[in-house]
C-alpha cells in the first residue's frame, strides 16, 4: 500500500468539483493531490488520517485540507465477514478546488486577503467546529441543488464563512514542514505512512518499512525523525494508542482484548505506553469517558 498522487481531473471546467460519496465503507487509500479539499462526513464513523495525525471521525466531521496534504478516512476496523453490508453506511460530500479557482492571481488581490490567509493556514489541515461547522455543513448540502452560477456564489460564501470562523477552526497537524518536501521525499514518507495505516494493529517490521523507503534501517530511522520530529516507533505507538482509546470509549472489551487488537504485544507494555501518552492508565480513561458521556 502506498500513498498515491490522485489526479482528480485533467481539465477542471468548473472552479470547483463537488462529489457525493455513498458506499458501504470509505475505501480511498492514503493519498494527496494539489487541489484543496473540503470534506463533510454525512454518515460513518472511524479514523481520519491527516498528515501525521490520527483522529476519530463521525457524522458532521468537517475539514479543510491544504494542497498535497496526505489524508484518508477509514471506518472502524470490525469483522465484516458474515455480515450484510449497508451500501449507504459511509457517506460524504467532498469539494475540491484549485488555489487559482477564478483565474491566475485571483487570490493575490487585496479583496481576497482573508481567503488567502485561510488557505495558507490549511497547509496542515483545518478541523471546523462549533456554529461554523453547522453553518458550512448546511451550505455544502445546499450546493447540490443549485444551478452553476448560484452554486459558485454559494461556494464563495462558504470560503467567506470559514475566514470568519475564529476559534471554530483548529489546525489538525502543525508540523507543516512535512508537506513542503521535494516530490521524492513526499512520496517516500507518505509511502511509509500508508504502510503503517494499513498495518498498525498488527506487527510492524522496521526492515519492511525501510525497504519501502529504499534505505537501510539506520538511515531510515534518522530520516524519519528528521522529517516528522518523532521516531518511527513513537508514530506507530501513537496510532495504536488512538485505536485503543476508541475501543475504550465505545466497547466493553477487556483490557487484554484491547491491548492485542491495538497491536501491542503484551498488557504490561500497553499499560505503560498508554499512561505515557494519555497521562492516565487505560482503566481510568475508560471510567472518565463513561462518566463524561453519561453527563451529556
Amino acid at each position: 500500500m502506498k500513498a498515491s498522487l490522485e489526479r482528480l481531473s485533467e481539465d477542471m471546467q468548473s472552479p470547483f468539483m463537488l462529489k457525493e460519496v455513498v458506499q458501504s465503507r470509505f475505501d480511498a487509500p492514503y493519498h494527496f493531490h494539489p487541489e484543496f479539499e473540503l470534506t463533510l462526513i454525512i454518515a460513518g464513523e472511524g479514523k481520519r488520517f491527516v498528515g501525521n495525525q490520527i483522529t476519530d471521525f463521525r457524522p458532521g466531521d468537517l475539514v479543510l485540507l491544504g494542497s498535497n496534504l496526505p489524508h484518508c478516512w477509514q471506518n472502524h476496523r470490525t469483522d465484516w465477514l458474515g455480515q450484510e453490508e449497508d451500501p449507504k453506511a459511509a457517506q460524504a460530500l467532498v469539494l475540491h478546488f484549485n488555489r487559482d479557482l477564478l483565474g491566475e492571481g485571483f487570490l493575490d488581490s487585496a479583496s481576497c486577503q482573508t481567503v488567502r490567509h485561510l488557505l495558507e493556514k490549511a497547509k496542515g489541515g483545518l478541523s471546523i467546529q462549533g456554529p461554523t461547522q453547522d453553518r458550512v455543513a448546511r451550505d455544502l448540502l445546499m450546493l447540490k441543488e443549485l444551478a452553476p452560477f448560484p452554486r459558485l456564489i454559494a461556494f464563495l460564501q462558504i470560503l467567506h464563512s470559514l475566514t470568519l470562523a475564529g476559534s471554530d477552526v483548529q489546525v489538525i497537524d502543525s508540523s507543516e514542514g512535512n508537506y513542503t518536501l521535494s516530490p521524492v521525499d513526499l512520496e517516500r514518507i507518505n509511502r511509509v505512512y500508508a504502510y503503517v495505516i494499513a498495518n498498525y494493529t498488527r506487527e510492524v517490521h522496521l526492515d519492511e518499512v525501510a525497504h519501502l523507503a529504499n534505505m537501510t534501517e539506520t538511515a531510515f530511522c534518522r530520516y524519519f525523525k528528521k522529517v516528522t520530529r518523532k521516531t518511527f516507533v513513537e508514530m506507530v505507538t501513537e496510532f495504536r494508542i488512538k485505536h485503543a482509546c476508541q475501543m475504550l470509549r465505545t466497547s466493553a472489551k477487556t483490557m487484554v482484548e484491547i491491548c492485542f487488537e491495538s497491536g501491542f504485544g503484551n498488557l504490561s507494555h500497553f499499560n505503560k505506553q498508554f499512561k505515557l501518552n494519555m497521562n492516565m492508565p487505560p482503566l481510568q480513561y475508560r471510567k472518565m469517558t463513561q462518566e463524561w458521556n453519561s453527563s451529556l
